[in-house]
């Protein structure tokens, strides 16, 4: 997890920005100078990615076992040593069971975000027909139920899409998602 930095990982010295605790407003750049050792101390986006499992007219959705009744992609960090297509492939299989190649991912869309305050991420997300996973269907320890919907299917249920998912893609249109991960497969971007 990334939180503005309190001390400089080299020396130890406390970090400040311009006269204030850098802690207290973050503005670009995210880039500060130890007044001791005079290194550069970082403030960097978390790497971070989802996976768009479709099947047929059906996108794979994850309740978020933070907010009951919010849906959203398998999602999740990467883990030191991964690629993003590694990471995405391991949170599907961790939050829904579904283990897939990462070859056999298609890049469809990135962005940059700030889904908790103060906790910076770019998301780099991917799609693959269900045809190219294995495995058994459900939810896994952070998530508490994982179905497919057909966008009509969920405008009709009581879920909506979490919060964090809107400000990803501007929109919580599931025909807007399958539009952009039809394409998507169809161009097969190997990103």
């Amino acid at each position: 997890m990334n939180q503005p930095p309190e001390y400089c990982p080299y020396c130890g010295t406390a970090v400040t920005g311009v006269d204030t605790p850098v802690h207290s407003v973050v503005e670009t750049p995210m880039i500060y100078r130890c007044e001791s050792c005079d290194d550069y101390v970082f403030y960097n986006p978390t790497p971070g990615g989802s996976a768009v499992v479709v099947d047929g007219e059906s996108l794979l959705l994850v309740e978020d076992f933070r907010s009951p009744g919010e849906w959203k992609l398998p999602s999740g960090r990467m883990e030191l040593g991964e690629s993003p297509r590694e990471g995405v492939a391991r949170e599907l299989c961790e939050e829904i069971g579904l283990s897939v190649d990462p070859a056999d991912l298609t890049y469809f869309y990135d962005e940059s975000g700030e889904p908790v305050e103060n906790q910076y991420m770019v998301g780099i997300d991917y799609a693959v027909p269900r045809a190219k996973t294995t495995g058994t269907l459900e939810a896994g320890s952070d998530a508490t139920d994982a179905r497919f919907f057909t966008p009509d299917e969920f405008a009709a249920s009581e879920c909506s899409m979490k919060y964090t998912h809107v400000d990803r893609f501007g929109t919580d249109s599931l025909d807007w998602l399958l539009c952009k991960v039809r394409d998507a497969l169809e161009a097969g971007d190997r990103r």
